[in-house]
């Protein structure tokens, strides 16, 4: 049950590693898409010892099929909840993070992008596997061959804002905001790219042809642009979110402030400034984020939950 290019990335990784795979997406009318896929997942789970399931609602989809043992990768907001324009859960996205604390009690295994997801289950165990990354695809290249590949000027900043800047959870405001302070700092013209819309192999073009990115998320989980971005060594000011400031700890050519334009515009002028060198792909292999070895302990709790659930038949 797939929508986002990583997790299409993380299911060949898999199949790459010797897992026999049915991808099933959810699809169709948005209130009753779920209803409608009932049928074919039950039609399709008989020839499968495992359904791993992506998102709290394809879980509780899951769980309908008692005979298999199920696995839920939650991925954000659905145990961490979705903000509105000022940061505040929504009481509906609050009450989807209750139903889903109960659906993680009820399955085989459950995996988290970070710590910080995992302790909303606490005392319950889960599982913190973030989606790897595809090093092969996101890869340092000529900033100046990416300029001319996308048709941007060779003399002007570009900084790059990861997701939909109609998003609230994202707060594209303090972005921009960002970025006019640091504009001012510099005394010279920045551009804000967004990266939205954009197809995936598009994806590590942008990040090699910016400057730096900047990461305002009021929630995330373990934000897989933030990877892409260390694996392009692409430099990065963030607030701290999700798992990114475990992630940049102490790696030259990333920041984490607090969510003030101006501290962010500040930390953002000194990377455009200083141009320090940047060691995210190094730190980001050390960490073991690459797509085989994040298959691999994937794999390795398949073979633990199938045989739990063989010694309890």
């Amino acid at each position: 049950m797939l929508t986002m290019a990583p997790l299409a990335r993380q299911i060949e990784s898999l199949r790459s590693a010797g897992v026999q795979i049915t991808n099933m997406e959810v699809s169709g009318l948005p209130k009753v898409k779920y209803l409608q896929t009932m049928p074919r997942l039950r039609r399709a789970v008989k020839d499968v010892d495992l359904i791993h399931a992506h998102y709290g609602y394809c879980g509780w989809l899951a769980r309908t099929c008692r005979s298999k043992p199920v696995v839920v990768s939650f991925m954000g907001d659905d145990l961490l909840g979705t903000p509105n324009v000022q940061g505040r859960l929504l009481p509906l996205s609050q009450l989807a993070v209750l139903t889903n604390k109960r659906l993680a009690s009820m399955v085989d295994a459950v995996i988290v992008k970070s710590a910080e997801m995992a302790r909303v289950l606490a005392p319950l165990t889960a599982h913190v596997i973030p989606n790897g990354v595809d090093l092969e695809t996101f890869a340092p290249m000529d900033k100046q061959e990416a300029h001319l590949q996308l048709g941007w000027p060779a003399n002007k900043r570009h900084v790059l804002f990861p997701g939909n800047p109609a998003a609230a959870r994202k707060c594209y405001p303090l972005a921009d905001a960002a970025v006019k302070s640091a504009q001012h700092q510099l005394k010279e013209a920045i551009e804000l790219v967004v990266l939205w819309d954009v197809s995936p192999r598009h994806v590590p073009l942008y990040m090699n042809a910016c400057d730096a990115m900047l990461m305002t998320s009021f929630i995330e989980g373990s934000p897989n642009v933030v990877k892409e971005a260390m694996a392009c060594n692409l430099p990065l000011v963030s607030v701290p979110v999700g798992d990114v400031p475990e992630l940049v700890e102490g790696v030259s050519g990333y920041d984490v402030r607090p969510r003030d334009a101006d501290e962010i515009g500040a930390a953002l002028a000194g990377l455009l400034l200083q141009r320090p060198a940047v060691h995210g792909r190094q730190a980001l292999i050390r960490m073991g984020l690459g797509l085989d070895s994040i298959a691999r302990r994937i794999c390795g709790l398949y073979e633990s939950v199938l045989q739990s659930r063989a010694t309890h038949i």
